[in-house]
């Protein structure tokens, strides 16, 4: 930790509140539930420290991971030289037919926000366990809808300035936006969304919902999806037709329930999940001549 000492030690200084931890597992803040040892983890929880975070983390030079839900992302085991830094920003307002919230609030939070005040737009994403901060970096989506439908504006940081952009200024295609591949920070999202009667909003998330757990392996520990889709095609169909359905490496297995998701039966080491997933993509390949992409990030 000696790399990091000076660091520390003007963190403590400017944010003598926020609670910094050495040595943080992967695995306690992930779906998948693998993951070895992180250099730094902290929780920020309003837009002020998470401002104050990033510069310092800039002028040191520090290697830093944002952090959401954990719900997309599959660690290696070994020690990780990242400051992992987990948004916690979770306040959700609305005004009008628009609602503006942390990016650290939960779909499932903000999609009762909006039941309650009866808007609609966003009720296929009731389920799927992720912060809207990432659902925005991925541009989630399922049920024929996605994240570019209802985002309004997004603010974000680089550490030196507070930038905004509007939705058709994001760049947003299947499974992408335009802060992929950059150091940008997400801390507020504002989505723009449709005046409807509050109870038929719950009614369509309660639908969504049990169309979701009708398909999915709810029952077990996963990551979600973890191939995007193939142009012309869809992963879980070629896996299946590659008799993969079922197939284990270890505690990883393709679910049987739906073969887009790689499962932890109990207790998965992340080179199991990572030689399953390469079984798969050389299998499609093989068979298909088709290279499935993963839609999760993978920290090796």
């Amino acid at each position: 930790m000696k790399e990091y000492s000076v660091f520390i030690r003007e963190l403590s200084l400017s944010l003598p509140s926020l609670i910094v931890k050495k040595n943080e597992l992967f695995c306690h803040h992930t779906s998948f539930g693998v993951g070895g040892k992180m250099a730094l983890y902290a929780e920020v929880d309003c837009e002020k420290d998470l401002l104050i975070l990033i510069k310092l983390c800039k002028k040191h030079n520090i290697n830093y991971f944002i952090l959401g839900a954990g719900t997309n992302i599959i660690a290696s085991d070994k020690r990780h030289n990242l400051f992992v830094i987990k948004i916690n920003i979770k306040q959700i307002t609305v005004r009008g037919d628009k609602i503006i919230c942390g990016s650290g609030a939960s779909l499932f939070a903000i999609n009762h926000v909006a039941g309650q005040h009866g808007l609609s737009g966003l009720e296929w994403s009731y389920g799927l366990p992720a912060s809207i901060g990432g659902a925005v970096v991925m541009n989630a989506g399922c049920f024929g809808s996605e994240m570019k439908d209802v985002v309004d504006c997004v603010y974000f940081t680089d550490g030196d300035k507070i930038y905004h952009k509007y939705g058709k200024n994001l760049d947003f295609d299947y499974r992408h936006s335009f802060f992929q591949g950059k150091n940008y920070v997400i801390f507020k999202v504002v989505l723009k969304l449709n005046i409807e009667r509050s109870e038929k909003v719950l009614e369509n998330c309660q639908k969504y919902l049990q169309e979701r757990h009708s398909r999915q392996p709810f029952s077990y520990r996963s990551a979600g999806s973890i191939f995007k889709r193939p142009k012309g095609s869809f992963a879980p169909y070629l896996i299946e037709k590659c008799g993969l359905k079922g197939a284990r490496i270890g505690d990883a297995k393709v679910s049987s329930k739906h073969c887009g998701f790689i499962i932890n039966l109990k207790n998965a080491k992340f080179n199991d999940v990572f030689r399953l997933i390469c079984k798969i993509k050389k299998t499609v390949y093989k068979k298909f001549a088709i290279m499935l992409e993963e839609e999760v990030i993978i920290l090796k």
